[in-house]
């Protein structure tokens, strides 16, 4: 909220605290946000032309704040990711300005076409900091790779506890990201938690956010958020201009278009330090508490301020009251009130005259016929199926690593690292482990994790490398398919087969490769030297408005007896000839589809909250209702059974044959589940966005 000149000016008076502890000079920086390249180009050009390079009048606050020291731009660059030339046409927008302009991941730009490897060539990482005027300057991505929900990713929180390990206390921080951290396009609020819980640690004096295409400030749990409008549009065209003068940070957005005005949006001293509670919760966010176990936690508060009372709430539904003990708080959880599986506790506690310090954990409660055998935590979140081989299993990360685990006990094996985020799941082939990574190569590692070789794929790759023989096939983000000799790494063909980005890896068999893409298609390949057999429109894409959107892309076809099917992001089924391409059937509600073990039916994941077994033609064997949604994650059968991870973490264990409903287990505490789940014939291996990774026995 905005506050008054008069009180901002009282404020500094009594308190005397801003100026004499922060000692921070005046300047400024603008804020801009949601480009779309290539979309409305010439509109853009026009905003960034009016960019100030000199002082800037804020007559509404009275002042003239100092010239731009650099911009920031909060995500949505382009339209979709980087390709086809649109990450080169977005930097040109740039030239010609007398300040650095610092660029950040939005949902529009990683899903289609990550431009996470570009940003960290540009930017040093995906999430990067700098300091300057000494306060310190953070970006941190909220996109997902390759997806359009948002989510707080592990290997970013590891790297900001790590950035604020170095900065003081009172250092006044400035926060930016793509969405606002209380949108709902997020998991669930402890998805959302996770970033707020850290960000309370240090004196974040402002958040500045894109995604919404308007202009607001406003609260998120206590934090001032500004959302930074659009370069393009008839509402919120323009920028945002962030001034500090005399310890007083001020903030207004300059509207561009027939009527320029420039709108105050917030006004505040710089505070010392940050409002929060330090607070010191026990047990850690991630326990497990066994059959038996009271479910207890202790918080502690250290530091400036005194709380008064608190309660607690799991699952947004059950809740108590905090008691106080010595040396802090405690909450008891009774065990009646929640079944088996993962949980999240939110702990609110309240004190005078500062906001509610409200840190939230997950937790596991392992009672019941469906059984924790270990969790292990990766260091990244994880997009990847586990592989399982012989006595070990295998997990990638989006922290570029590769993690070899003992199956029976979840002793860490070892850990090879990649130059990028490996979202694709390893595969196992005469005692080889093949992965690839955003860093644009293919690996091949020894049973000990040792570099057999690496191979360069030109482009990132988000998928995972399939097996035929003695060839590698790899799909890439640059549309892509290529075949590697999986004895040196050495290319065999490779083939540009579509018009824009591969996400998933390709499928093969006895003589065809086939991969759906971001450019509408699905692809078929020669499996013996590349050469194009066909492509083919899916139903969701075979449309005029804004087809690209609806592409074949981000679940992995089947092929059964000659017919492949498909899933789109129009969420339709489609099947077509393997043969000659031709569509012979469509459906709607269909997000992923899996091969049967027989080699005769499949499995589709439909998004309405189901799960069906098909015959190659399409015809329905069985049907059975188990919590699914939207996340393309597909589900797989191995030894017997289907497997089916919910797009929040719920697992459902379905009879193949059947359909029948064996047994079902809350997993994760409400992250999305994009790792589909592996199982060998004695334990299921799940991993999460929060890198966990457990292995679990089922009835």
């Amino acid at each position: 909220m905005r506050l008054g000149r008069a009180f901002v000016a009282m404020a500094i008076l009594l308190g005397g605290v801003c100026s004499s502890l922060l000692a921070v000079p005046d300047f400024s920086f603008v804020h801009l946000s949601d480009v779309h390249v290539p979309y409305a180009l010439d509109t853009s050009r026009q905003t960034i032309a009016a960019l100030p390079i000199g002082p800037i009048p804020l007559e509404p606050y009275g002042i003239t704040a100092a010239a731009p020291a650099f911009a920031f731009v909060t995500g949505d660059l382009t339209e979709f990711g980087g390709g086809d030339g649109n990450w080169e046409k977005y930097l040109s927008l740039w030239t010609g300005l007398p300040y650095r302009v610092h660029h950040l991941a939005g949902n529009h730009d990683n899903t289609w076409d990550a431009i996470r490897p570009r940003l960290e060539r540009l930017e040093g990482g995906d999430c990067y900091a700098f300091e300057q005027f000494g306060c310190k300057f953070i970006g941190w991505d909220t996109a997902s790779p390759q997806d359009p929900r948002p989510s707080i990713a592990t290997e970013g929180l590891s790297w900001l506890e790590t950035e604020f390990a170095r900065t003081p206390p009172g250092q006044p921080v400035f926060l930016f990201c793509h969405h606002p951290l209380d949108g709902s396009e997020f998991a669930s609020d402890y998805d959302r938690a996770r970033l707020l819980d850290i960000l309370r640690t240090r004196n974040v004096v402002l958040l500045l956010v894109g995604h919404g295409h308007g202009v607001r400030a406003w609260q998120i749990e206590g934090l001032d958020t500004v959302m930074g409008g659009s370069t393009y549009g008839p509402n919120a065209r323009g920028y945002g201009i962030v001034s500090v003068q005399g310890d007083v940070l001020r903030v207004a957005h300059q509207f561009e278009g027939p009527e320029r005005k420039l709108q105050p949006l917030l006004e505040k001293p710089l505070a010392p330090r940050s409002p929060f509670l330090d607070l010191q919760v026990a047990p850690a966010d991630g326990a497990v508490f066994r059959s038996g176990q009271r479910l207890v936690w202790t918080v502690g508060v250290s530091g400036p301020g005194t709380a008064t009372g608190g309660r607690w709430v799991v699952d947004g539904e059950s809740e108590g009251q905090l008691v106080r003990v010595a040396g802090g708080w405690q909450a008891v959880v009774p065990h009646d009130k929640l079944q088996p599986g993962a949980h999240a506790i939110r702990l609110e506690l309240t004190a005078p005259d500062r906001p509610p310090t409200s840190p939230t954990l997950a937790f596991w409660l392992d009672e019941g016929p469906v059984r924790i055998l270990w969790k292990r935590k990766l260091g990244g979140s994880c997009q990847a199926t586990p592989a399982v081989s012989g006595p070990r299993v295998y997990a990638a990360a989006n922290d570029g690593g590769l993690y070899a685990f003992m199956a029976a006990s979840g002793r860490q094996l070892w850990r090879f690292q990649a130059g990028s985020m490996v979202r694709g799941g390893p595969v196992v082939g005469a005692g080889t482990l093949y992965f690839a990574a955003a860093d644009g190569h293919v690996y091949a590692l020894d049973g000990d994790g040792r570099l057999r070789w690496r191979a360069d794929a030109g482009a990132p790759v988000f998928g995972s490398p399939a097996l035929a023989g003695e060839r590698l096939l790899v799909a890439t983000n640059a549309g892509d398919i290529m075949a590697l000799d999986t004895a040196t790494g050495r290319p065999l063909w490779r083939t540009q087969a579509a018009a824009y980005s591969i996400e998933t890896g390709p499928v093969v068999t006895a003589d065809m490769v086939c991969a759906g893409a971001w450019d509408k298609y699905v692809h078929a390949l020669d499996l013996a030297n590349g050469s194009v057999r066909w492509r083919a429109l899916s139903k969701g894409s075979d449309r005029t408005g804004a087809a690209q959107y609806y592409s074949p892309a981000d679940a992995p076809p089947v092929v059964v007896q000659g017919k492949v099917w498909v899933c789109d992001r129009g969420y339709w089924l489609t099947g077509l000839d393997a043969a000659s391409g031709e569509r012979f059937a469509a459906e709607e509600k269909a997000a992923a589809v899996y091969a049967s073990a027989d080699g005769a039916h499949f499995y589709v994941r439909q998004s309405d909250g189901r799960v069906t077994r098909r015959t190659a033609t399409g015809e329905v064997v069985w049907t059975t209702e188990v919590p699914t949604g939207h996340v393309p994650t597909p589900p797989v059968e191995a030894g017997g059974f289907v497997w089916m991870i919910s797009g929040l973490g719920t697992l459902s264990k379905l009879e193949a044959r059947s359909g029948r409903l064996v047994a079902q287990y809350k997993a994760f505490s409400d992250l999305y589940a994009f790792a589909a789940p592996a199982y060998d014939g004695v334990r299921v291996y799940l991993a999460d966005m929060a890198g966990n990774l457990l292995a679990l026995t089922m009835p």
